[in-house]
């Protein structure tokens, strides 16, 4: 932490913050960094491996919607059109294919099982998929998206920077309450250039952070509050794929980064 203060006490003009905040921002990311993980990435894992099978098979859906009429549409994926049901259950045998290639095997030419087979995979695989890649995305904010996205210039200028930029998006009453406690009132802290006193607050700062000091429990809900927030960029990216390929409705309004992103692993 008295590393980052320093190394943030060198910047000036629109770069230039107190050097404690980026050093207590800094201790509370080394108090939580590999004990604390974010809740949404299990799901994310689980639903990227599927897409990662089910993608190869959504031009046969593209096929499907280009085939259908919003008249004929009496509720959801149950039409009227034929040929946009024929077009629909061969995107569905594309996905059996993909998600259980040992039942296509052994149902071989057998039309009559190969359909039984893709009303299975629509019911108990596709469409229950599809489901929860929207419950995923429900709570996305493209306007947290974007901001977050800014703070990641940071990374370039100081580490510890962009903990504290990302904390004041991400964590804002929380950080404010970490920082009351942590530190002292504003009027008291030495001046920006007197390093040995920033190191000597830095450290009470410290010790307040580690495992059973008061401030403790602040740092771990300002982190979580982060790695929670982490999830725009990957829930913007299902998003976006969900309403490109018609199974999502909805409007794209910042794309951020173009692909899927994968969440990190456990």
């Amino acid at each position: 932490a008295a590393a980052a203060a320093a190394a943030a006490a060198k910047y000036t003009g629109r770069f230039a913050i107190h050097p404690l905040l980026p050093g207590v921002a800094q201790l509370a990311v080394e108090a939580c960094t590999g004990r604390l993980k974010p809740s949404w990435t299990p799901a994310a894992q689980r639903l990227m491996a599927t897409w990662e099978k089910v993608h190869h098979c959504m031009p046969r859906y593209a096929e499907f919607l280009q085939s259908t009429n919003k008249k004929d549409l009496k509720k959801i994926h149950v039409f009227m059109n034929e040929q946009a049901q024929a077009k629909l259950a061969m995107f569905y045998l594309c996905c059996a294919l993909r998600l259980r290639p040992e039942e296509v095997e052994v149902a071989g030419q057998d039309s009559e099982k190969l359909m039984k087979l893709a009303g299975e995979v629509a019911t108990k695989d596709v469409e229950p998929f599809f489901q929860d890649c929207r419950d995923f995305v429900r709570n996305y904010d493209w306007e947290l998206h974007q901001t977050l996205d800014g703070t990641t210039v940071w990374r370039e200028v100081e580490d510890s920077l962009f903990w504290h930029h990302s904390f004041e998006v991400t964590s804002g009453a929380a950080y404010a309450a970490y920082r009351s406690e942590v530190l002292p009132p504003q009027a008291s802290w030495p001046d920006r250039e007197d390093l040995p006193a920033i190191e000597a607050v830095l450290a009470r700062c410290g010790s307040a952070v580690a495992e059973g000091g008061p401030a403790r429990a602040l740092a771990e809900d300002v982190y979580q509050q982060f790695l929670e927030a982490s999830s725009m960029p990957v829930k913007a990216s299902f998003r976006t794929a969900l309403i490109d390929h018609g199974i999502m409705a909805g409007e794209v309004i910042y794309r951020g980064e173009p692909r899927i992103e994968r969440p990190p692993s456990e």
